[in-house]
Parts: C-alpha cells; sequence; structure tokens
C-alpha cells in the first residue's frame, strides 16, 4: 500500500539563537488563518509540538544515539534520531502564554524557522488523564 499524504506547516518556530537549547524559551509563530485554532490553549500548562526535521536528509535504520561510537547501535524508532524514515519531530514543552497567534514555550528544541506541522494538548480538554498500559 503506497499513499502519499500532504503536511503543510502551520506555523514556525521563532527562536533568538542558533542553538535549539531545551532550556531556551522560544515562540511559535502560527499562521494567522491557525489563530482561531489557539483558543482555549491557555488552560494547558503543557503542550505536544509536532515539527518538521527539514534540515535533516535520508535515513538510517540502525544507529548510534547521538552519533557517538560508545553507544550501542538501536533501530532508529528506537532513538529520537532526526534521521527518520519520516522526518517528524515531537516535544512536549511547557506553554508559558499567547498573545494571538504566537505561543511562548520552553522546552522545544527544534531550530529557529523548523516548520510545526501540529499542537495537541497533553491532557484532554476535559483535564482528565488518558491512561495508557
Amino acid at each position: 500500500m503506497s499513499e502519499e499524504f500532504e503536511i503543510r506547516p502551520i506555523g514556525w518556530v521563532r527562536r533568538s539563537g542558533r542553538d535549539a537549547s531545551p532550556e531556551e524559551v522560544c515562540e511559535i509563530e502560527l499562521l494567522p488563518e491557525f489563530e482561531e485554532g489557539l483558543e482555549g490553549i491557555e488552560r494547558q500548562s503543557e503542550i505536544i509540538v509536532l515539527f518538521l526535521f527539514d534540515r535533516s536528509k535520508g535515513y538510517e535504520l540502525k544507529l548510534r544515539p547521538r552519533n557517538d561510537p560508545e553507544n550501542p547501535l538501536m533501530g532508529v524508532f528506537a532513538t529520537r534520531s532526526p534521521r527518520r524514515p519520516n522526518a517528524i519531530g515531537l516535544d512536549q514543552v511547557e506553554l508559558l502564554g499567547r498573545k494571538g497567534n504566537v505561543l511562548t514555550v520552553r522546552g522545544l528544541t527544534a531550530f529557529d524557522g523548523t516548520p510545526v506541522i501540529d499542537i495537541k494538548p497533553v491532557k484532554r480538554w476535559d483535564g482528565k488523564d488518558i491512561k495508557c498500559k
């Protein structure tokens, strides 16, 4: 089964430094057409951000995490490597605030200019945790 899907950015990561330190506060600027979709997000203290590893080329099915020869060889799906068959990244981040179509967050590991493809709450809208085994 071979299907193609189109995924388009809803916004971009904006950060002052070239580094992608998770300790650094940065912004997610959504396209104005998606601002309405942020209504109620302020109720969340944490959100999940999905983004594209747009600077990563190709993939490896087995690799050493952090490209460190001291680390054991592992399957890509057991790592957070950006070199994946579908170059999608995911971070759970602290939501610090919202001003219009811009979210201020801490904990995002994406670089400045990285395309954001989705944002999800960590908890359901009713505040109940989803239990998984």
